[in-house]
């Protein structure tokens, strides 16, 4: 069984009533990209959980831990490159040109990213009958103190992480990329589970930290943009999302604003004590990047 899609710029994406179609029996005809950096904390599970995935590669930034080696034990399939990372629009892009994917269907997976059965069943449904698009959607289901934090991570929030070879590219946008493509894509109901924390709290913060960093030419950006009030109501989450971020750019008090917004309009109280402090850290991230974007204003280097 797998699903009809609505396109984007269609209607809203949603899963319609599903068509009968046969699932794959075997192997799933898609090549699964995992981009890697001293990630031997997640890469065995993570190449475990794509297991039915036919074609793997890793693209890895020059690790220094055990990461290559635990991949070539947990997946001896696999084909590994390195490239010196830079941001991920840009190594996704490489991936895709230097690579050689097995399969004209592609789909790029993190290494704290974990497929599900759910997921890999409708993966496997779409890549049989993928119709007219050219990529997909997908949710990550983020995990905070062994909890899934839901509502206080604004579940579903998408990516384009599954695309036809050759018919869409990526673009930086602030920490990560947005996708370029004049085609139909569509959305996945299943979602993956994403361990951001997989490495401690301790690293979450220098990775938020430099994210920050990178984020702040873009919020720039964003504030000289129009709001663009009509994508808020639009039935695309990705619209609606991407206006958000328009709107909290130019927000002075964005920090509180936002908590406000996630834990009490959109019931991150619902996540327990795990949705609570999953808020505060984004609460104190976002004090940091407004002190990021003071300071870049302080030392003339930007006019805001």
């Amino acid at each position: 069984m797998t699903f009809a899609y609505n396109s984007i710029g269609k209607g809203r994406p949603r899963r319609e009533q599903p068509v009968d179609r046969p699932i794959p029996v075997g192997p799933i005809p898609v090549t699964a990209i995992v981009l890697t950096y001293n990630e031997a904390v997640n890469i065995t599970r993570c190449l475990e959980a794509i297991g039915a995935i036919a074609d793997v590669v890793i693209v890895d930034s020059f690790s220094t831990d055990e990461t290559l080696r635990l991949a070539e034990t947990a997946r001896p399939d696999v084909r590994v490159f390195s490239h010196a990372f830079e941001d991920f629009g840009d190594q996704r892009n490489w991936a895709l040109s230097h690579c050689a994917p097995r399969y004209p269907w592609v789909l790029f997976v993190d290494a704290d990213e974990y497929c599900t059965p759910a997921f890999l069943e409708e993966l496997a449904a779409f890549a049989a009958a993928p119709g007219g698009y050219a990529g997909a959607f997908v949710a990550g289901k983020s995990y905070f103190l062994g909890r899934w934090v839901k509502y206080s991570s604004l579940y579903p929030s998408y990516q384009l992480r599954l695309l036809r070879l050759g018919q869409v590219r990526y673009r930086k946008e602030g920490h990560g990329q947005k996708e370029v493509t004049d085609r139909a894509l569509c959305y996945f109901t299943e979602g993956w589970r994403h361990e951001g924390f997989s490495k401690g709290v301790h690293q979450w913060i220098e990775r938020q930290n430099r994210y920050g960093t990178e984020e702040v030419g873009s919020i720039l950006e964003l504030r000289k943009e129009p709001i663009g009030w009509r994508e808020l109501f639009s039935h695309e989450p990705v619209k609606r999302r991407r206006c958000l971020k328009r709107i909290g750019a130019k927000l002075p008090l964005r920090p509180l604003v936002r908590f406000c917004y996630v834990y009490v309009l959109k019931k991150g109280f619902l996540d327990g004590l795990p949705g609570l402090l999953y808020c505060l850290l984004y609460l104190c991230n976002d004090i940091h990047l407004i002190v990021k974007i003071r300071e870049q204003r302080y030392r003339g280097n930007c006019e805001v």
